[in-house]
Protein backbone atom coordinates (compact mmCIF):
# COMPACT_ATOMS: atom_id res chain seq x y z
CA UNK A 1 0.00 0.00 0.00
CA UNK A 2 1.48 3.37 -0.97
CA UNK A 3 0.27 6.12 1.09
CA UNK A 4 -0.56 9.79 -0.12
CA UNK A 5 1.90 11.19 2.93
CA UNK A 6 3.32 9.25 6.23
CA UNK A 7 0.63 10.61 8.59
CA UNK A 8 -2.15 8.23 6.66
CA UNK A 9 0.36 5.45 6.34
CA UNK A 10 0.94 5.29 10.23
CA UNK A 11 -2.90 5.15 10.37
CA UNK A 12 -3.06 2.45 7.86
CA UNK A 13 -0.20 0.65 10.01
CA UNK A 14 -2.31 0.99 13.27
CA UNK A 15 -5.35 0.13 10.98
CA UNK A 16 -3.82 -3.37 9.97
CA UNK A 17 -2.71 -4.06 12.92
CA UNK A 18 -6.16 -3.37 14.70
CA UNK A 19 -7.34 -5.81 12.39
CA UNK A 20 -5.07 -8.61 12.64
CA UNK A 21 -2.97 -7.88 9.68
CA UNK A 22 0.82 -8.24 9.68
CA UNK A 23 3.07 -5.81 8.05
CA UNK A 24 5.12 -6.32 6.05
CA UNK A 25 4.27 -10.69 5.77
CA UNK A 26 0.84 -9.77 5.14
CA UNK A 27 0.56 -6.38 3.36
CA UNK A 28 3.65 -3.77 3.12
CA UNK A 29 2.98 -0.42 3.61
CA UNK A 30 4.85 2.69 2.40
CA UNK A 31 4.41 6.47 2.69
CA UNK A 32 5.32 9.97 1.69
CA UNK A 33 7.62 12.54 3.19
CA UNK A 34 9.47 10.74 5.82
CA UNK A 35 8.22 12.76 8.81
CA UNK A 36 10.31 12.08 11.90
CA UNK A 37 7.90 9.57 13.03
CA UNK A 38 8.53 7.13 10.28
CA UNK A 39 11.41 5.93 12.00
CA UNK A 40 9.72 5.18 15.46
CA UNK A 41 6.59 3.41 14.40
CA UNK A 42 6.67 -0.40 14.91
CA UNK A 43 7.34 -1.95 12.06
CA UNK A 44 9.31 1.08 10.70
CA UNK A 45 7.81 2.86 8.05
CA UNK A 46 9.28 2.92 4.46
CA UNK A 47 9.01 6.35 3.22
CA UNK A 48 9.63 8.96 0.40
CA UNK A 49 11.67 11.66 1.30
CA UNK A 50 11.77 14.42 -1.30
CA UNK A 51 14.19 17.29 -1.47
CA UNK A 52 12.08 19.96 0.46
CA UNK A 53 15.14 22.12 0.34
CA UNK A 54 15.13 22.04 -3.65
CA UNK A 55 11.17 21.93 -3.02
CA UNK A 56 11.63 25.49 -1.32
CA UNK A 57 14.09 27.02 -3.52
CA UNK A 58 12.23 26.14 -6.13
CA UNK A 59 9.19 27.73 -5.23
CA UNK A 60 10.57 31.03 -4.37
CA UNK A 61 12.38 31.57 -7.67
CA UNK A 62 8.86 30.88 -9.58
CA UNK A 63 6.74 33.22 -6.91
CA UNK A 64 9.31 35.81 -7.75
CA UNK A 65 9.09 35.12 -11.33
CA UNK A 66 5.08 35.14 -11.25
CA UNK A 67 5.79 38.11 -10.08
CA UNK A 68 7.61 40.08 -11.98
CA UNK A 69 6.07 38.36 -15.06
CA UNK A 70 2.11 37.60 -14.10
CA UNK A 71 1.05 36.20 -17.53
CA UNK A 72 4.29 33.61 -17.39
CA UNK A 73 2.84 30.25 -18.13
CA UNK A 74 3.08 27.47 -15.25
CA UNK A 75 6.14 25.60 -15.11
CA UNK A 76 6.75 21.99 -14.16
CA UNK A 77 9.70 21.12 -11.65
CA UNK A 78 10.44 17.76 -10.64
CA UNK A 79 13.21 17.17 -8.11
CA UNK A 80 14.96 14.39 -6.24
CA UNK A 81 14.17 12.14 -3.65
CA UNK A 82 15.26 9.33 -1.27
CA UNK A 83 13.65 5.87 -0.87
CA UNK A 84 13.81 4.50 2.56
CA UNK A 85 13.15 1.14 2.88
CA UNK A 86 12.49 0.41 6.64
CA UNK A 87 10.51 -2.99 8.45
CA UNK A 88 6.78 -1.97 7.02
CA UNK A 89 8.27 -3.67 3.22
CA UNK A 90 10.82 -5.92 4.26
CA UNK A 91 13.62 -2.94 4.51
CA UNK A 92 16.94 -2.48 6.26
CA UNK A 93 18.09 -1.61 2.77
CA UNK A 94 20.32 1.27 2.89
CA UNK A 95 18.71 4.71 1.05
CA UNK A 96 18.71 5.36 -2.10
CA UNK A 97 18.70 9.05 -3.62
CA UNK A 98 17.23 9.83 -6.84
Amino acid sequence: MFCFNDALALGALRTLYERGLRVPDDMAVMGFDDIEAARYSTPSLSSVAPDKGAIARHAVDLLLERIETPDRPAQEVVVGHTLHTRESTEGGIAPTAH
